[in-house]
């Protein structure tokens, strides 16, 4: 790559990552070239779509859940591990403008998110299979849930989220400890 052309790109991207982090996540291609100061075909070349860019720039966000899936994975009790992921990934995800939206996407351009969106299927699979007894959830029906965690504490007050995400996760925990329902 030109080292104009690879200027251009870092511009692009940098553009992109500064709006989505406060919060414009329906930046359009054309005002993010107007931003990035480059042309509108330049940023299409990098970009083909508006939610390519939107995934793009979060996918950084989603393998970061997956660090933290590691993190917690050395947890000694599954349900203390399962948890922690989930109090420190919510936190994260709701720093995250625009992550809800990337990963409750059952359809995505990036193959790059795809893959990131899958890893992160099979650790709350891992998560789920350490717990007993086994709860009647998938990794992928997890992801959903966290995703309905995201947008429900989303929607509380910022300086109530921090109990909400109390509530929530002991409503979770529940859940998950009361076995199958007979």
């Amino acid at each position: 790559m030109r080292a104009d052309a690879a200027r251009n790109r870092q511009r692009i991207y940098d553009a992109a990552r500064q709006a989505i982090a406060a919060g414009d996540t329906t930046l359009t291609l054309n005002e993010l070239a107007r931003r990035a100061e480059v042309g509108v075909g330049t940023v299409y070349r990098v970009f083909p779509t508006q939610r390519a860019m939107l995934e793009a720039v979060l996918e950084d966000s989603a393998r970061d859940l997956i660090r933290l899936a590691d993190a917690a994975e050395r947890e000694s009790d599954p349900h203390r591990a399962l948890e922690e992921f989930l109090r420190t990934a919510l936190a994260a995800a709701l720093e995250q403008p625009g992550l809800f939206n990337v990963l409750i996407t059952v359809t995505d351009e990036t193959d790059a998110l795809r893959r990131a969106k899958a890893e992160l299927v099979t650790r709350a699979s891992q998560f789920l299979g350490r717990l007993h007894p086994a709860p009647a959830l998938t990794g992928e029906n997890l992801l959903k849930l966290f995703c309905g965690l995201i947008h429900a504490i989303s929607e509380h007050p910022e300086d109530r989220r921090p109990a909400a995400t109390d509530a929530y996760l002991q409503l979770l925990r529940a859940g998950l400890t009361a076995g199958p329902a007979g």
